[in-house]
């Protein structure tokens, strides 16, 4: 019974950590508070390594003050510390050869306080860089058991990333998830992988702009920085795209278009933005020449622009393309 609580408890602290992380005192608190069913402790400490200070910041802790002392300012530098954090994995009292059970942490710590056991876990971000660590000493020889290290092995993650300054990335596939998107994968192999219910590999296929944008980064150029604004005949397309080991990823979307421009201004524009005259537009999209004027009067007013440079310059940030 107690290792169906516990699994559950640890789960709702995955949950809590992975909402209010840990780096505060009052969130550091609370995870431990939730760590109790799935930790039996008398004492139990969570620290954050400062390494600027070459120190630990103990954020929540119900051992003595003295003790929280020793984590802080000299346990990283403690022979047996460093062994432990070279393991990588919850290291318990009893896992240790008696050889080795000496030194401060046991001159200072377990030994007055008459502690049989405990576990240190130190915490790792995922790129490897140290960030904490948890200790729990306890007075019951039997804590913690085999099935207590486990979870603890589950959840030391769950409380890096809590106490990691650096945020996670956020994977710009989330938004298929909140369907805000759609979206496919272009392999290595020109082939598409779709990763919602209406990809459109149409937008891909030559003499789309775009397929020689994808085919770019494929090669191994970077992804362009601003979102890709694509006119297909009225409609515009916002593209994201990011290169990933399997290949690009390629979110879409329809929007209104940019700037407040018609479709026919945006293909105007595109124009503009490829160093062509008016006559040159009117020629290619089959319109007078004095049509062209009036459309290029409205992109300037609609825009703010100042001339033609300054409306090619915002085509580039707006990262426009356009079908022929």
């Amino acid at each position: 019974m107690r290792r169906v609580t516990a699994l559950t408890a640890a789960r709702e602290l995955r949950s809590f950590l992975r909402r209010h992380g840990s780096r505060t005192p009052g969130a550091a608190a609370a995870a431990l508070e939730g760590l109790r069913p799935v930790l039996p402790a008398d004492c139990v400490a969570l620290s954050s390594w400062d390494p600027a200070a070459r120190r630990h910041r103990t954020l929540a802790s119900s051992y003595p003050a003295a003790v929280t002392d020793m984590l802080d300012g000299r346990m990283h530098a403690d022979p047996l510390f460093v062994s432990v954090r070279s393991a990588r994995v919850p290291v318990r009292v009893r896992d240790l050869a008696p050889r080795r059970r000496r030194g401060e942490i046991f001159d200072r710590i377990i030994t007055p306080l008459g502690f049989r056991d405990g576990v240190t876990q130190c915490l790792f971000a995922a790129d490897g860089r140290y960030v904490g660590m948890l200790n729990a000493s306890t007075l019951d020889g039997r804590q913690p058991d085999d099935d207590t290290v486990a979870l603890l092995d589950l959840l030391g993650p769950e409380f890096a990333a809590a106490l990691d300054p650096v945020p996670a990335p956020r994977y710009p596939t989330g938004q298929l998830v909140a369907g805000e998107v759609d979206g496919f994968v272009v392999d290595v192999h020109g082939g598409i992988t779709p990763l919602s219910p209406a990809p459109r590999p149409d937008l891909v296929t030559p003499p789309s702009p775009l397929a020689e944008v994808v085919e770019r980064v494929r090669a191994g150029s970077p992804p362009p920085v601003a979102v890709l604004h694509l006119v297909r005949q009225d409609a515009v397309v916002a593209v994201e795209l990011s290169a990933t080991p399997s290949g690009v990823v390629l979110l879409h979307r329809e929007v209104p278009p940019p700037g407040g421009l018609t479709a026919r201004e945006l293909h105007v524009l595109d124009g503009i933005a490829r160093g062509l005259s008016n006559t040159e537009i009117a020629a290619a999209h089959g319109i007078g020449s004095r049509t062209v004027a009036t459309h290029v009067e409205h992109i300037l007013a609609k825009t703010g622009c100042r001339n033609r440079v300054e409306a090619a310059r915002l085509a580039s940030q707006w990262g426009l393309l356009v079908d022929p």
